[in-house]
C-alpha cells in the first residue's frame, strides 16, 4: 500500500511537472526559446560527454569547445572520442522537431573548434550507431496518453540490449609480492545519453508534451537496475517516475532563468535600437557559456568589426566577463546580478504577477487536458 501511494504521488509530481512545462514553452514569449536552446545544447553535451568517461570541469568544456587545450589530460580506454560525440550530437539535434533546438544546433556547430580525434571516423560511426538504436527502441514504445507504461517498457528494453545494458562487474586478481590483490577492471559505458536526447521525440509524438527536447538524467544507472528487479515492479515505477519529474522540474527551472534574462534584456537594452544585436549575443553566452570572438562570428553570423560592438555594448552595460586562456580571449556574462525587487516579508501578501497567473493556469488546463485523456484511455 505504501508504494503504491508513494507511487501516485511520484506520477502525480510528473505529471504536473510535464503539463507545466508543456504550458511555459507554448506561452512564453518567442525570444526565450534560444536562450533555453542554448543552454540545452550545452547540458546535453556535456552529459553525454561525462557518461562516456571524459572527467573535466565546465570551465574546461568552454576551452576544449572553442579549441584551446584537450578535454581530459588522462586517455580513456573506451569513451569515444569527444569531438567526435559532440559533432554527432550536434548534427543529430539539428534534425530536431523543435525548430529552436534546430537553429541553436546549426549555429553551435560551426563554433565547434574543438581539438581533432586521432580516429574520429570509428567515433563517428558507433556514435551514429548508439543513436539510431535509440531511435528504434523509443519508436516500439506503444503510444499512451501519459509516459509511465512506456518508460518502463524502455527500462526493460535498455536491460536487454547489448549497447546500452551496463556492464557487468568484472575483478582481476593480481599479485603483489606476496600479496593477492583484487582490482576492478574498467567498464565500457553505457551511452544512455542517446535515448536520452531521444524519450522527448516520444513525448512529442503522443501528445504528451508539444517540444521534443533532450531529457539528459532520464535514464539513471538506479533506474536501470531497478527495472531489472522483478519482484517489485512498484519500486522500479516509482524511481522511473521520480527521474522523468526530476528532470523536467529541471527543465522548467531552465525556462525560468531564461525569463529572467529576458527580463534583465528588458531593463536594460530594449530602449537602445542600437544594441539589438548586443541582446542576441547576450542570449547566446547566457545560454551556452564562454565563447571566442571567433565562435561568436560563427553563431551569429557577424563581422568581426560586429562582434566587436556587441561586445562593447556588454561591456558598457556591466554585464562582460572575459577571461584569456594561452592568448585567447573566452567572453561571458556576469553572473548573480541582485534581484529586481526586493523579496516580500512573510506577512506581506504574496502578489502574482498577470503573467505568472496565466502560466500556472494554462499548465493546470495542460495537465487536466492530459489526465482527461489518460481516464478515457482506463475506461476502454
Amino acid at each position: 500500500m505504501a508504494d503504491l501511494e508513494a507511487l501516485g504521488t511520484a506520477q502525480a509530481q510528473a505529471a504536473f511537472a510535464l503539463g507545466g512545462l508543456d504550458a511555459a514553452l507554448t506561452w512564453c514569449p518567442s525570444d526565450i526559446h534560444p536562450i533555453l536552446a542554448a543552454r540545452l545544447i550545452r547540458e546535453t553535451l556535456i552529459s553525454a560527454l561525462r557518461q562516456e568517461g571524459h572527467l573535466f570541469t565546465d570551465a574546461r568544456f568552454h576551452a576544449w569547445y572553442a579549441g584551446l587545450i584537450p578535454l581530459s589530460d588522462e586517455p580513456l580506454q573506451f569513451a569515444l572520442a569527444p569531438r567526435a560525440l559532440a559533432t554527432t550530437l550536434l548534427a543529430e539535434m539539428t534534425r530536431s522537431r523543435w525548430v529552436p533546438l534546430i537553429d541553436a544546433a546549426l549555429g553551435l556547430e560551426k563554433a565547434c573548434l574543438a581539438l581533432r580525434d586521432p580516429d574520429s571516423a570509428a567515433a563517428v560511426e558507433t556514435a551514429r550507431a548508439a543513436i539510431d538504436e535509440a531511435a528504434a527502441l523509443i519508436t516500439a514504445l506503444e503510444p499512451a496518453p501519459l509516459p509511465f507504461s512506456a518508460l518502463a517498457a524502455l527500462h526493460r528494453a535498455i536491460g536487454q540490449s547489448p549497447r546500452f545494458a551496463p556492464a557487468e562487474r568484472a575483478t582481476e586478481t593480481i599479485t603483489l609480492a606476496t600479496r593477492q590483490v583484487v582490482i576492478e577492471r574498467p567498464r565500457p559505458p553505457s551511452p544512455r545519453w542517446a535515448i536520452e536526447c531521444a524519450f522527448g521525440a516520444y513525448l512529442q509524438a503522443t501528445g504528451a508534451h508539444s517540444a521534443a527536447l533532450p531529457l539528459n538524467g532520464l535514464i539513471r544507472l538506479d533506474t536501470v537496475r531497478a527495472a531489472e528487479v522483478d519482484d517489485n515492479p512498484a519500486h522500479a515505477a516509482i524511481v522511473h517516475a521520480e527521474a522523468l519529474r526530476d528532470v523536467l522540474n529541471h527543465l522548467n527551472r531552465l525556462v525560468a532563468e531564461a525569463r529572467d534574462t529576458r527580463q534583465h534584456l528588458a531593463e536594460r537594452y530594449r530602449a537602445k535600437r542600437t544594441n539589438s544585436r548586443a541582446q542576441q549575443l547576450y542570449g547566446l553566452l547566457s545560454g551556452f557559456g564562454p565563447l571566442r570572438s571567433s565562435q561568436i562570428e560563427a553563431v551569429l553570423g557577424a563581422t568581426r568589426l560586429g562582434v566587436r560592438t556587441m561586445l562593447a555594448a556588454l561591456a558598457d552595460g556591466g554585464d562582460l566577463a572575459v577571461e584569456t586562456l594561452s592568448g585567447v580571449k573566452l567572453y561571458s556574462v556576469m553572473r548573480g546580478r541582485p534581484a529586481v525587487a526586493p523579496t516580500p516579508l512573510a506577512d506581506d501578501p504574496v502578489r502574482f504577477s498577470s503573467e505568472a497567473i496565466e502560466d500556472y493556469d494554462a499548465a493546470l488546463a495542460r495537465i487536466d487536458a492530459l489526465l482527461a485523456r489518460y481516464d478515457d484511455r482506463s475506461d476502454d
